[in-house]
């Protein structure tokens, strides 16, 4: 289902990053009324022109702090990593998963215990949220990336998105991107200001998994995986309904 922007309050977290504040430009353009969530204490700017965003500060391992801002948030975009390369120090294992798995998992759980305590019941009788959550996870779920410690990290994300999806109170979006230039990948070949004008308008189309890559196999192996873990999670976990004996 497609939707505006226009009024909605947006977080993205890696703001300072060259994706995070091409997102925030893209976002801020629709009409929404961005937040910048970023490990630099610096107040953020979109352009040398224009005024300063509202910026938020916070450190990996310090996801709480966020929690009460989330409650406002309608949008949450969770976009920071790091990429090791070819590192395999037990300090460079520690800080992929922290970073770009166990970081993004907390914070999705907080904005879903959000949604939750706003949901609202449709005539259907089923329970919805407006908020959504879009999670970058990358091609490196389902392709190599030419950097283990990011491929490996990159996926744990990735399968705990589709198994929390699986009993999510709101809309959770795969942002699944290609290579792009930015400070985590110099010789990357797309660029940040066109991936995230394309990832926006995905979004406002309704697409729940949003791929934008120059990979042709991405658009045929992403949808197989997820469509292979999805099934095997829902074979062999339980909701939580089912688990505490309700129907």
């Amino acid at each position: 289902m497609a939707q505006a922007l226009m009024g909605k309050t947006v977080a993205v977290t890696g703001a300072s990053g060259r994706l995070g504040q091409a997102l925030l430009r893209s976002l801020q353009n629709q009409g929404a009324m961005v937040i910048a969530l970023s490990s630099s204490a610096k107040q953020l700017s979109l352009d040398e022109t224009s005024e300063p965003i509202q910026t938020v500060v916070w450190k990996v391992g310090e996801e709480e702090v966020l929690a009460t801002l989330l409650q406002t948030v309608d949008i949450l975009v969770i976009n920071h990593g790091v990429n090791v390369y070819g590192d395999r120090t037990p300090e460079a294992i520690t800080r992929s998963y922290e970073i770009n798995a166990f970081s993004g998992w907390r914070l999705l759980e907080l904005f879903l215990q959000s949604a939750q305590s706003g949901q609202s019941d449709d005539n259907s009788g089923t329970t919805q949220s407006p908020k959504e959550a879009w999670v970058n996870t990358s091609e490196a779920e389902s392709n190599p990336a030419l950097s283990p410690l990011y491929e490996l990290s990159k996926r744990t994300l990735g399968d705990l998105v589709t198994l929390r999806r699986l009993d999510s109170p709101c809309t959770i979006r795969k942002v699944i991107l290609g290579p792009f230039k930015s400070e985590l990948n110099p010789a990357g070949i797309m660029s940040a200001d066109k991936v995230a004008e394309k990832v926006v308008a995905k979004a406002m189309k309704g697409q729940r998994n949003i791929v934008v890559t120059i990979n042709p196999l991405t658009f045929v192996m992403f949808p197989l995986k997820e469509f292979l873990v999805s099934s095997y999670f829902r074979v062999f976990t339980r909701s939580p309904q089912s688990k505490n004996g309700q129907t």
